[in-house]
């Protein structure tokens, strides 16, 4: 199987093997009516084993950027315009994150109370595992 040179979009590369079908998940559902070329577990000299996604004629939303630099933490971003790579992208977390994540605490005021934005610590442990901490609740989960 070859993956498709694309002319408009967005190329997703470096993605830790078997998460890119969470980094997917991210996106509306109405790019499904687009091309996206999926390849996982493709081998890789710098990474072992990677995921790519190449979706056609879509744009960067900044929190879905986000989402996705929490997910896989050394994707890399191509914006790709008239065939070419017009730009690169490496997201990076920052140590506190607001509006983007959701608390899994059932408990959590940020479910009860609408006006509250939630903020998460956010680092990330040896094994490359992204560590959230909601501020209002204290709950950590890991991604």
């Amino acid at each position: 199987m070859r993956i498709e040179r694309i002319n408009n979009g967005l190329v997703l590369d470096h993605i830790k093997a078997g998460m890119g079908i969470e980094i997917l998940k991210l996106f509306p559902t109405a790019i499904l009516k687009t091309k996206i070329d999926y390849a996982s577990y493709v081998d890789s000299p710098g990474h072992g084993t990677k995921d790519i996604i190449k979706i056609e004629n879509l744009g960067v939303d900044p929190k879905i950027l986000m989402k996705m630099a929490l997910l896989a933490p050394h994707i890399t971003i191509s914006i790709i315009k008239d065939g070419h790579v017009h730009k690169k992208l490496h997201p990076k977390v920052p140590p506190l994150v607001e509006g983007v994540i959701t608390c899994p605490n059932p408990k959590c005021v940020t479910l009860q109370e609408s006006y509250l934005v939630s903020r998460f610590k956010v680092d990330f442990g040896e094994d490359g595992r992204s560590r959230q901490q909601c501020l209002f609740c204290e709950h950590i989960f890991y991604e």
